[in-house]
């Protein structure tokens, strides 16, 4: 799955999933909701050993190795991080957005599972069929180049009417 910048201009929209389990994380209509969650100089020990319990204890399931995998995919560099934490997903406590990134680029390394059993397999097709559609990627470039702020949109809104109003002119 692309990281979040690259689904960030993709179109896809990431917001935080209030009033639910921790790992639940859920994808529709370009919208990703994750669950916000808090990192801390905690986080990396915290995590790697409920990973490894999932892993000495298989029958409990592999909920945070699974949602591990999907925010190690998901961050992969500082720029990642800063569009998950103005999305309302991370809160950073750490110094900076490159230790967050480095974090989860380190939880699942060494650690062995079959992803094919993730509780995560649906959101993971469904955002890469949505990420694979030009329909979606044209409609999200106009938005993330030109409709950032009032003044484009003013602008561009401008600029179409005076073009129109010399289309007389030009024809006389």
């Amino acid at each position: 799955m692309p990281n979040a910048t690259e689904l960030q201009k993709a179109g896809v929209k990431f917001t935080p999933k209030e009033n639910c389990s921790f790992p639940d994380v859920s994808f529709n209509n370009g919208v990703m909701k994750i669950p916000t969650f808090y990192v801390s100089e905690h986080t990396l020990p915290i995590l790697r050993n409920l990973i490894a319990f999932e892993q000495c204890y298989p029958s409990t399931g592999r909920y945070f190795t699974f949602y591990d995998d999907l925010m190690d995919s998901l961050v992969d560099t500082p720029k990642d991080v800063k569009v998950l934490q103005q999305a309302g997903i991370l809160e950073i406590g750490l110094s900076n957005q490159k230790e967050v990134a480095q974090l989860f680029n380190q939880l699942c390394k060494d650690v062995y599972y079959y992803k094919g059993t993730s509780y995560l397999n649906m959101v993971y097709s469904d955002v890469n069929y949505y990420c694979d559609s030009k329909w979606n990627r044209w409609k999200a470039f106009p938005k993330r180049n030109y409709f950032r702020n009032p003044w484009t949109i003013t602008s561009v809104v401008a600029a179409t009417t005076l073009d129109l109003t010399e289309l007389p002119k030009q024809a006389q």
